[in-house]
C-alpha cells in the first residue's frame, strides 16, 4: 500500500500521542474528522497500524534483568524452525524474538526479576524450547534508548 504525506502525519501523531480523539487527531494533522478516520481505518486494514496498547516499562514493575539470548538451532528444516517459533510465543518472559542471519539463528529479549529468576527461566523454559543447540546470554547494564516510534 502506498502512503502519502497525510498518512505519514497521522502515523507520526498517533505514535507520539495515541490517546487523541479522532477530532483532535484531525486537528493535529490538518484533516477533517471523517477523512482522518477513513485514512486511519485504511492504515489499520493494511496492517501498518496495529491495535492501540499501553507500553509498560519492565523495570518499573520489577523486571530489573534484561537479557539478550543468542540461540543456535540444531536442525534448520522449516517445520523444526516453525516449532521453535510457536514455542517461543508461549514463554511470557520472552518479550521479543528475531530470526537472524550470521552466527546465531535467533535473538531473544528476556526479562527477569532477578538473576535467580533468569536461571529458572533458562532451566524451565529456554532449554526446553524445541530444536535448541545452544544459548549464549548477554545481560544489559543499562538501557540507553528504548522507543517504539518509527521515523515515518
Amino acid at each position: 500500500m502506498q502512503i502519502d504525506e497525510a498518512d505519514r502525519r497521522i502515523l507520526r501523531v498517533i505514535q507520539e500521542r495515541p490517546g487523541l480523539t479522532m477530532r483532535e487527531l484531525g486537528d493535529e494533522t490538518g484533516l477533517s474528522h471523517t477523512p482522518c478516520w477513513r485514512r486511519l481505518q485504511r492504515l489499520q486494514e493494511a496492517g501498518i497500524v496495529s491495535e492501540k496498547r499501553f507500553i509498560v516499562d519492565p523495570e518499573a514493575v520489577g523486571f530489573d534483568i534484561v537479557a539478550f539470548c543468542f540461540v543456535k538451532i540444531v536442525e534448520h528444516r522449516r517445520e523444526r524452525l516453525q516449532e521453535f517459533e510457536r514455542a517461543v510465543a508461549h514463554v511470557p518472559e520472552i518479550l521479543q524474538c528475531y530470526s537472524l542471519s550470521g552466527d546465531h539463528d535467533y535473538l531473544l529479549q528476556v526479562v527477569s526479576r532477578s538473576v535467580r529468576d533468569y536461571e529458572a527461566t533458562v532451566k524451565n523454559a529456554l532449554t526446553e524450547l524445541p530444536n535448541v543447540r545452544s544459548i549464549s546470554t548477554s545481560f544489559t547494564l543499562k538501557r540507553v534508548k528504548a522507543t517504539t516510534t518509527v521515523p515515518v
